[in-house]
């Protein structure tokens, strides 16, 4: 089944509204900094269960029952009980208030009745399209399309291959709409697409209904075009540099909007800032991932100090796409590599699924200890995805040592009884760690959100 979360952050939540709430995250993410950070893979090494024993937790969290420990992550699911300790019951609290800005889940089923839902002329465009991507280009489209009035053309960056565009286009042919991508392929897959949709518009039309006379295929589909997005693009004269490269497919000073389905690590904040510099863009709607890929001011990191894994710094005169208001550059909230992994878990998913994490976790962090007991400090090299099919530790222990090209004398007997000092309770104690730290996920997102959103409130625009 898939899972897919809607971000219900309103842009009308007054500046104060918002520093409130980033303050609120902020004591949060002190007070758990080493939820935050702690890699799994040291779980063992490093003994990460000692923070919980240290809160007095321990008890509590072991003796949940299965079902309860599968909701741990999403404080909606989780409400605790009259015995929860009662920092415990306060970290879930704020967390469920943090994360009342996000709304749920829709389920595979409700992806289907989704489809049923949508017009004939969308269903010939998303034929082909995994749920996932029918779910998201119908969204998408369903939140540009209630923002179009007034608008002449539409600029959607990381096009891909062209599906949100080209439904775009099809259901909105009053508007022009221009696709970017840097990617050659990418381009080239639109205008193929473009060209497969002339050909089969009638056939699949009457294929899907058969008892109606089909509609003239629309001739205002979309111009896929390359173009790297760079610093150099934030303009006022973007539109206008987008229309010549168009060839006249597209004009400046035209009113228009900036869209970006999956603007991956930094492009969400450069899109923010070309809409802010360009007079002639009027809207932008934006969905961000891969927070993990973003470019931080500093990574001298004001709350995470003492963490457990301190970061090289980045040049602080660099190009950077958090934090972008200008409260968060005074009073910064900085993010490890790991935590901003965190911030890409789905919560929701995980509690609603009821389904445990994934074996090779625990033997990942298994692993860890017997590679340190073979070699003086860990490789370079990571294991990555190459043992996480195993289905038995000695077999993950030989992948994992394969990967990493370490030769050692060590028996399978030695192996196993290496395992099995880790069975039983330490095997449910990193489950227990997992699950609670993936509760932190809404909140460093809501983090890097409200930064967006304050960053677009202050502006002099």
């Amino acid at each position: 089944q898939h899972y897919f979360i809607q971000s219900n952050l309103s842009p009308m939540l007054s500046p104060d509204d918002i520093i409130s709430k980033v303050e609120l995250c902020r004591r949060v993410l002190t007070d758990y900094r080493l939820l935050c950070d702690a890699p799994l893979v040291s779980f063992f090494q490093e003994n990460h269960w000692q923070f919980i024993e240290d809160k007095g937790w321990d008890s509590y969290l072991l003796n949940l029952s299965d079902v309860e420990l599968c909701h741990l992550p999403d404080p909606h699911h989780f409400t605790g009980s009259d015995n929860t300790p009662r920092s415990l019951a306060e970290l879930i609290g704020n967390c469920r208030s943090i994360c009342q800005s996000f709304a749920g889940y829709t389920s595979a089923a409700g992806l289907h009745e989704a489809g049923q839902a949508v017009g004939q002329e969308n269903m010939i465009v998303t034929l082909g399209m995994s749920p996932k991507k029918q779910h998201e280009v119908s969204q998408m489209s369903s939140a540009v399309g209630h923002l179009l009035e007034g608008t002449g053309q539409i600029i959607d960056f990381g096009s891909g291959k062209g599906y949100l565009p080209e439904n775009i286009a099809l259901t909105n042919p009053q508007v022009k709409v221009i696709g970017l991508d840097r990617e050659e392929g990418n381009t080239t897959g639109g205008l193929q697409r473009n060209l497969l949709m002339d050909k089969q518009w009638l056939p699949l039309y009457k294929k899907l209904n058969p008892k109606q006379v089909p509609p003239s295929r629309p001739l205002n589909h979309y111009l896929p075009l390359k173009l790297e997005l760079s610093s150099e693009h934030i303009s006022s004269d973007f539109v206008t540099s987008i229309a010549s490269l168009s060839e006249g497919y597209a004009q400046g000073g035209v009113r228009s909007m900036l869209i970006g389905l999956h603007a991956c690590g930094d492009l969400t904040s450069l899109l923010l800032k070309i809409f802010l510099t360009c007079p002639d863009l009027k809207c932008i709607v934006s969905v961000g991932c891969c927070y993990h890929l973003i470019t931080q001011k500093e990574r001298t990191l004001r709350y995470m100090t003492e963490g457990c894994h301190k970061e090289k710094l980045s040049d602080p005169s660099a190009v950077h796409a958090y934090p972008l208001s200008q409260y968060l550059q005074q009073s910064p909230l900085y993010f490890t590599r790991n935590a901003l992994n965190l911030a890409q878990q789905a919560p929701e998913k995980m509690a609603a699924s009821e389904v445990f994490p994934a074996k090779n976790l625990f033997f990942r962090a298994v692993f860890q200890v017997l590679l340190l007991e073979v070699c003086d400090s860990p490789p370079a090299q990571n294991v990555g995805h190459a043992a996480t099919k195993e289905t038995d530790f000695l077999s993950y222990s030989k992948a994992a040592f394969s990967k990493l090209k370490i030769d050692h004398n060590l028996t399978e007997a030695a192996v196993i009884a290496h395992f099995n000092k880790y069975s039983g309770v330490h095997e449910r104690r990193l489950y227990v760690f997992y699950q609670l730290r993936t509760m932190l996920a809404r909140v460093i997102e809501c983090v890097i959100l409200l930064d967006r959103v304050l960053y677009l409130q202050l502006s002099a625009r």
